[in-house]
């Protein structure tokens, strides 16, 4: 799967961080191991997206992060599934509560899975319906 960037950019990009690690003793080895991260995921992932910390987004933007609808994002603000600063009109999410949403959705979702598959075994009827909810 092709990555956010070209594999001959990142290629580029490692060498710059070599460059700079050789001729810049003040920069952290912790910061270049971090942009070195950053690169790799670029590398292998379209679906990347790099945010500040402190970044914030629309109800609208953070349904395309999502792949939700921004109505579901509505929703989830007005249970108190998500944070949301601002007004009930104009909305902002920071990213780092999109990532814990996000975080918490995928363990919650392995957690049904594990629990499917352990109500699954040899016995199991190939007919029988298993509640999921």
């Amino acid at each position: 799967m092709a990555g956010a960037i070209a594999q001959q950019t990142a290629q580029n990009l490692r060498a710059a961080l070599d460059e700079v690690l050789r001729s810049s003793p003040e920069v952290p080895s912790t910061a270049l191991a971090a942009f070195g991260r950053l690169v790799e995921v670029l590398e292998a992932n379209a679906d990347a997206v790099v945010f500040a910390a402190d970044a914030t987004v629309s109800t609208q933007e953070a349904a395309a992060l999502l792949g939700v609808s921004r109505m579901t994002i509505v929703r989830l603000v007005d249970r108190g599934e998500l944070t949301a600063e601002g007004g009930a009109v104009h909305r902002r999410i920071s990213t780092s509560e999109l990532a814990r949403y996000q975080a918490e959705s995928s363990r919650r979702r392995r957690s049904a899975i594990a629990e499917l598959a352990d109500d699954i075994n040899e016995d199991t009827p190939p007919d029988r319906v298993i509640e999921t909810r």
